[in-house]
């Protein structure tokens, strides 16, 4: 412990060096300066959306209600002059009781923007009577309906039977207190939040009070907005921001000990290289988590109750395998680039990759089970005081830490002065990491292959978020192609490790000895994985391309067999028609998936 902890020693005082004191005080000057322009834009109510629209107006009645809204440049002259604006470039002129709009494209929307502002003010003036229940007689309860699919997660109480034979049977129209109408209950309806009418201004002005992340629960049928993704986009915004900047600094940071040689000293000290990652990885991990905790306590509040406390923990136990993985990922980028040019690219790349796995699936929370593939997904239901259950919490990120500590591992093997210090090709430093974990006395193709399942997994379930929406027959075709290919990848990885790097004899004989071991790993771990994350899924359409129901021998001859195809053309073709034989044996494995799941198809 004390060698990390001395190099997370280290790495804290050597960051700190790189920001001298003028800099400090430039960056700290802008930051204020930033929150007073900010601060002085909200109170001045600055828009760019101010008199954009020009509105002459006859009647003086009507000034109050257009002086309301900023977009609009208003003139207040007679009914004659009123008409010559009207022809010679206003955009709406409003005459007696009349509204004239102009020719142009401008004129329709300052039109629609006219009215708006006329329902706006409508509302302000009822409201300010203080008599809400006069002023709004009908109160309308909503409630959500859960949509029926095949994505049904594992643990809910109702599947897509019952929730369809729960609607047909007592879904139905019902009256509440005060005239409210609405559905009534039943176990295909999820129970909105109970809303009781407040009696006066002041009631209204409390129900209505609410932080700008929480759901909209009360407003008049003209500003009312359906539940829209746009939460969840701004929580995913909010959390994995800090996660880009900071990862920024941690891979730079390698990246400029590599460049400088500098690197070379701590290689020579009589430390591990696994002491000498940790050390340099956990002060950027507990930099991101500390901002992590921040945002979760600004957005749920300081907890008062054990509850809260748990809640907030949660998040952050939610958002840590996210953390892990965006610095596995620079790590490794840091390890394989040549250049800060090459770092900035395969950052940028991996990192979009990442933002899409936790984006894409965020924005259906709530509406989809497809969401829970995303961490994100877990944070607003927390936030929005929803309950995760363990199982879910380990369907969502349990790929992200398999497949982190895989990065770092196979980083921490190359993390060498051979690797480091040279101008290695990419592909030769990836072959490397693989020659290294197939050197070890424990290392075999067997173990390779049960380690590269959590990136299959991923890719899988990426390729779920990106397909799911196509039409059922091309999404399945798509999702079959493009697993098939990822596994063909993998298992037959290790066997070219081997052949490249001449570690084994290219003979018949391995090519079926490592095949049967290859394939057989592969086969175990995509099992294991199946057992324990797969279960949300594994009754749609997509699981069983990713499980294949519940057979057992077949699959196993088929991995065995595919590898060996992969195998064969090395051995006849030799190594550099690896490319070749992965595409063979993606084209077999996909016929084969295709017969077992026909019955989508026909």
């Amino acid at each position: 412990m004390a060698s990390w902890f001395t190099i997370a020693k280290w790495e804290l005082l050597r960051s700190k060096l790189k920001f001298d004191t003028r800099s400090m005080i430039m960056l700290i000057l802008s930051l204020m300066l930033v929150i007073v322009a900010s601060y002085a834009a909200s109170q001045t109510g600055m828009s760019m959306n101010q008199k954009i629209y020009l509105v002459v107006i006859s009647q003086p009645e009507v000034q109050p209600i257009i002086e309301t809204d900023q977009r609009f440049d208003y003139i207040l002259v007679d009914r004659f002059a009123a008409s010559a604006y009207n022809e010679y470039g206003a955009d709406i002129a409003i005459i007696g009781n009349n509204v004239y709009l102009g020719d142009t494209r401008k004129s329709a929307a300052a039109g629609d923007s006219l009215d708006n502002t006329f329902k706006t003010y409508r509302e302000i003036v009822l409201t300010s009577y203080n008599d809400v229940n006069n002023s709004h007689p009908v109160w309308v309860t909503v409630h959500d309906l859960e949509r029926p699919q095949n994505f049904q997660l594992a643990g809910t109480e109702e599947t897509v039977d019952s929730l369809s034979r729960g609607a047909n049977r007592s879904a139905g129209y019902g009256t509440g207190t005060n005239g409210a109408t609405g559905l009534g209950s039943s176990g295909a309806i999820r129970t909105g939040s109970s809303t009781i009418s407040p009696e006066d201004i002041a009631a209204l002005d409390t129900m209505e009070g609410k932080t700008f992340f929480e759901r909209q629960t009360l407003s008049t049928p003209s500003n009312f907005s359906p539940p829209i993704p746009f939460t969840a986009i701004l929580y995913a915004f909010l959390f994995i921001f800090p996660i880009y900047f900071v990862s920024q600094f941690y891979s730079t940071s390698l990246m400029d000990e590599r460049t400088n040689k500098k690197g070379e000293l701590v290689l020579v000290a009589p430390l591990r290289g696994i002491d000498v990652v940790i050390g340099k990885t956990i002060p950027y991990i507990f930099i991101t988590m500390a901002i992590q905790a921040a945002i979760t306590l600004y957005i749920l509040g300081i907890p008062s109750t054990f509850a809260g406390v748990e809640r907030a923990l949660l998040v952050l136990a939610a958002i840590f395998p996210v953390v892990l993985l965006f610095f596995a990922l620079s790590f490794y980028s840091a390890i394989l680039s040549r250049s800060f040019k090459e770092l900035t690219f395969a950052s940028v790349f991996l990192s979009v990759i990442i933002s899409g796995y936790l984006f894409f699936p965020a924005m259906f929370a709530n509406i989809h089970a497809i969401s829970s593939i995303s961490p994100i997904t877990l944070i607003v239901r927390l936030i929005e005081n929803e309950t995760v259950l363990a199982n879910t919490y380990l369907f969502s990120t349990l790929p992200f830490y398999f497949v982190a500590i895989s990065v770092y591992a196979f980083g921490t093997f190359i993390f060498r002065e051979e690797d480091l210090f040279t101008q290695k090709s990419i592909t030769g430093k990836i072959v490397d990491c693989f020659e290294m974990f197939l050197s070890y006395p424990y290392g075999s193709v067997f173990l390779l292959s049960i380690v590269f399942i959590p990136f299959v997994y991923m890719t899988q379930l990426m390729l779920i978020v990106m397909l799911f929406n196509l039409p059922v027959p091309y999404s399945i075709i798509a999702m079959i192609l493009l697993s098939a290919m990822a596994e063909e990848l993998v298992k037959s990885i290790g066997i070219y490790a081997l052949f490249k790097r001449k570690i084994v004899d290219i003979t018949l004989r391995n090519a079926i000895k490592y095949s049967i071991l290859s394939g057989a790993g592969f086969f175990v771990g995509e099992k294991a994985v199946a057992v324990l994350t797969l279960a949300p899924i594994a009754s749609s359409a997509f699981g069983s391309v990713m499980t294949m129901g519940t057979l057992l021998l077949i699959p196993l001859f088929l991995h065995i067999t595919t590898v060996l195809i992969s195998s064969l053309v090395m051995y006849m073709k030799g190594p550099r028609y690896y490319v070749a034989a992965v595409i063979l044996a993606t084209i077999f494995h996909s016929i084969y998936n295709i017969m077992i799941l026909r019955e989508l198809f026909f």
